[in-house]
């Protein structure tokens, strides 16, 4: 007994309407998510975010088939100098500009491991633009201890 199936595959591959993949409209430049200890379930990521296009892109939401959650943050910090994280819902990065992700700033937070992730290991992360438009970008684990030069806290990329 033969079945036969009519159902374009390439729609049932991508789950994703052509007009809806931003493709490279969005890259990471250095992205990186730092290795945390043995046991940790909470990790950041840095990078920079590069906006190709020449409108505004602003993103919503972050996923990962590694991490249960991904969220946005930037760091507060108090006159007396405490540091508070708080979420930033809406990640916008300007028409052919940059948004950098780095320490004591904005960064990514993974948290909610769903394995061990491995030095030189690259993460898949997918976000979402407000227009349902989707970006696939990866990301490398690396040792914080030991990628001193993965450090995107200075500011010569803001405009």
């Amino acid at each position: 007994m033969v079945f036969l199936f009519n159902t374009p595959v390439n729609a049932f591959m991508s789950g994703v309407k052509p007009d809806l993949d931003g493709g490279a409209a969005l890259v990471v430049i250095d992205g990186v998510i730092h290795k945390g200890p043995p046991g940790a379930n909470v990790t950041a990521g840095y990078g920079v975010f590069k906006n190709n296009t020449d409108k505004d892109i602003s993103l919503t939401t972050f996923r990962s088939p590694v991490y249960d959650n991904l969220e946005v943050h930037s760091m507060e910090y108090t006159s007396d100098g405490t540091a508070k994280m708080k979420n930033v819902p809406i990640l916008t990065i300007p028409a052919n500009g940059e948004a950098i992700l780095g320490k004591g700033g904005l960064h990514l937070m993974f948290m909610g491991n769903r394995r061990d992730i491995q030095l030189g290991e690259e993460i898949l992360v997918v976000t979402f633009d407000t227009d349902e438009v989707r970006y696939m970008l990866n990301f490398k684990v690396i040792d914080p201890r030991e990628s001193v030069k993965h450090d995107h806290s200075h500011d010569h990329h803001m405009h």
